[in-house]
């Protein structure tokens, strides 16, 4: 992934990179007939481009929706960290990879990493976007916003790749 700013752009992909790996569910929102449908999901893995790695049962209603329709926007939030990315997601049956995958939590689901039901979803982003007010990152966002309120001004976007950023694969 690389930002849309050059002069930033690896500080933004390091934030984005920091901040996607620190998450541990995200809500999958696939497509169908009906509209959207979202599905909060753990995630197996974090590569270092942003790939996301989900486990899932083949018989899974997602899977059929992602068989028609591999589109999707994963969205991912927790004190006050955001990110949402779009791209698509591929159906893997790899016995190798889910093995490598496999965490002991997973068995609420199934039954190993060998179980014949599991199959991975592998999500490519395409594009992504995160706003990080947890931390310093969010004392820093407070104080510029009493500053303004303050002052009675409305509060400016700042750019900070610290609070946010966006970046396009």
């Amino acid at each position: 992934m690389h930002s849309t700013n050059q002069a930033t752009g690896s500080i933004i992909e390091a934030h984005f990179l920091e901040l996607l790996k620190s998450f541990k569910t995200a809500t999958l929102v696939t497509r169908d007939f009906g509209g959207q449908h979202g599905r909060p999901m753990a995630i197996a893995q974090v590569d270092d481009d942003g790939t996301l790695w989900f486990l899932t049962d083949i018989q899974s209603g997602k899977v059929a929706e992602l068989a028609q329709d591999a589109r999707v926007l994963v969205s991912l939030s927790e004190s006050d960290r955001y990110v949402v990315m779009t791209g698509e997601v591929d159906i893997v049956r790899d016995p190798a990879k889910a093995k490598d995958l496999w965490k002991e939590p997973f068995r609420v689901w199934f039954k190993g990493p060998d179980d014949p039901a599991l199959t991975l979803l592998r999500f490519d982003p395409v594009d992504g976007e995160y706003w990080n007010n947890a931390g310093a990152q969010g004392i820093k966002q407070a104080f510029r916003a009493a500053k303004a309120y303050i002052q009675g001004e409305q509060l400016k976007d700042v750019n900070d790749p610290g609070v946010h950023g966006r970046v396009v694969r």
